[in-house]
């Protein structure tokens, strides 16, 4: 859950994004750049309906963060599908997939807007759904490419976490 950050100055107001890196804050207009924020290498500075926040990435997790309301329909489509699917086919290889992929949908039908916070096993469960939904309607391959790039990139950082 992402924790919106209170002004340094006067410790009221929430900050707002000015432009790339640069932040004032709302009540006071106090500005702020990313380096006035330090944040610890499971944190990410992210901008959540308008505000800046701080969100907690746990180790092998990743954040996805869509840039239009359509891409969460679009990952739930390809993930009701492979649910469909799965009744009669062998589409998800490991036991407790199919609860991930149900559990998955409902988060993309509460939250289309993100950012979303996802673990390994959900990225390997999403990526397997759009595997499904490009072999079997490869039209709609080409509806979000870059969007489906970014999360089969994601999937490829889970499984290979930084060195400590």
């Amino acid at each position: 859950m992402p924790v919106p950050i209170l002004c340094h100055v006067c410790h009221d107001g929430r900050y707002r994004p000015e432009g790339p890196g640069t932040y004032r804050c709302r009540s006071c207009g106090s500005p702020a750049t990313e380096s006035t924020f330090p944040v610890q290498s499971d944190e990410r500075l992210i901008v959540h309906a308008g505000v800046l926040q701080i969100l907690t990435v746990p180790e092998g997790h990743q954040v996805i963060t869509p840039d239009r309301r359509c891409q969460a329909p679009h990952l739930g489509a390809s993930l009701s599908l492979a649910l469909r699917v799965s009744r009669t086919h062998p589409v998800f290889r490991q036991a407790g997939d199919v609860s991930t992929a149900e559990e998955l949908l409902s988060l993309l039908d509460a939250d289309e807007r993100g950012p979303w916070v996802l673990s390994p096993a959900q990225l390997r469960v999403l990526t397997r759904a759009m595997d499904v939904r490009n072999a079997l309607l490869p039209s709609s391959a080409r509806q979000h490419p870059d969007f489906d790039a970014d999360i089969r990139a994601a999937h490829a950082r889970s499984r290979h976490p930084r060195a400590t």
